[in-house]
């Protein structure tokens, strides 16, 4: 019989870049409207609910700083979209770092395994994956 392999599979950080384009940049538009139109919604249901003499002091307290956040985010519409201007194409914007996984065996680099990602996106449609540069691999 053959023996099975041990492995385990491990969390590691993917960094999801793309390609500036128009398209891009309407994209990052309709995000930002969506996200203005969710806090402004999501403002009036807090208010609504502040109405309510019996709500406690915590919850109170927890709506009043939910609703400021929102406030916050409804104040940056300008400038954030005056950013997305000004954007150039064919410029790389880092959009952030999503969660991948790897799975790891006995006799693998965990170094090489648990090294950082980096997926290169053109208007959605992935252009390149590569590895980012390991700790291991800068300090020889």
């Amino acid at each position: 019989m053959e023996k099975k392999k041990q492995q385990v599979t491990l969390k590691r950080r993917v960094t999801i870049t793309a390609i500036v384009t128009d398209k891009f940049k309407e994209f990052l538009r309709l995000e930002l409207k969506e996200t203005v139109a969710f806090s402004k919604q999501r403002i009036e249901e807090i208010d609504a609910q502040l109405q309510n003499q019996s709500l406690g002091l915590e919850i109170q307290t927890q709506l009043r700083a939910e609703r400021q956040q929102l406030q916050l985010t409804i104040e940056s519409e300008e400038p954030q979209s005056e950013a997305i201007e000004k954007l150039e194409n064919d410029t790389m914007f880092n959009q952030g770092a999503i969660d991948g996984f790897v799975s790891v065996s006995v006799g693998d680099n965990l170094y090489e395994k648990l090294g950082g990602m980096e997926i290169v996106v053109k208007d959605g449609v992935v252009q390149k994956l590569s590895p980012l540069p390991s700790v291991s691999s800068q300090a020889q």
